[in-house]
């Protein structure tokens, strides 16, 4: 008759898991919803062990029902914080990551299994060494290995390997996140493709050194002119 008293989405799963436990003797757990007496469901914790007799039959079975709704309801605003968190890191332009604090990378947002088309068990800790470019790979390395042990912000440029075989540019930045105390509990780490504008200052810089050395060539050219008219003029005289 308890049964009746649970939550409709809990009944089936409950006489199933109480039937179980009943037929096999194995001990009793499960997170169910009862109904109060104000009419409002708040979950419990059901526990059961069965206690034998000397021949190892079952006598009696000993229960009971913890309530646990403040936990479970702690549970589910996490796990919706949680998702939400994810959502919006997967929907951010930049690839993203967290680290232990020795660096050990633990998480990667979608972004960068997309770009880069790995998946998680290639890139856990130190993986990402990977889809660096082995002319950078050694230096990137001793830096970061630097960074984190010094606990601060750090920038570093470098490119990476896409999933097309092309390498893109990327400026990466890591913060430190601390407790209360001033430990270090992780880092959050951004990548943000920055070829284009990698592509633009180059273009910026070769037109600067062009122009700069029209000018210089120009200047040279007047020079000579100037000198020639000077020469012309002594003639003259």
């Amino acid at each position: 008759m308890w049964n009746n008293l649970l939550h409709p989405d809990d009944q089936a799963r409950a006489r199933q898991i109480w039937g179980h436990s009943l037929a096999t003797g194995e001990d009793y757990e499960i997170e169910y919803r009862f109904k109060g007496r104000d009419g409002e469901y708040r979950w419990f914790l059901g526990q059961a062990r069965p206690k034998r007799d000397a021949q190892g039959r079952i006598t009696t079975w000993f229960g009971t029902c913890t309530d646990i709704d403040e936990q479970k309801q702690a549970a589910n605003q996490l796990s919706e914080r949680e998702s939400e968190f994810t959502t919006l890191a997967d929907n951010v332009a930049q690839l993203s990551w967290m680290a232990r604090p020795d660096g050990h990378i633990y998480w990667y947002n979608k972004g960068w299994y997309d770009y880069t088309g790995t998946n998680f068990a290639e890139m856990e800790g130190w993986g990402w060494e990977k889809v660096h470019h082995p002319n950078y790979l050694q230096s990137v390395v001793e830096f970061v290995s630097k960074a984190w042990a010094k606990g601060q912000p750090w920038e570093l440029t470098f490119p990476l390997l896409g999933k097309d075989g092309e390498y893109r540019w990327f400026l990466t930045r890591a913060v430190p996140v601390f407790d209360e105390q001033g430990q270090l509990l992780r880092w959050l780490g951004t990548n943000t493709d920055v070829t284009e504008m990698r592509q633009l200052q180059e273009q910026l810089q070769n037109a600067y050194s062009s122009l700069e050395a029209k000018v210089t060539f120009r200047n040279l050219e007047l020079e000579h002119e100037v000198q020639a008219l000077r020469k012309q003029l002594s003639d003259r005289a």
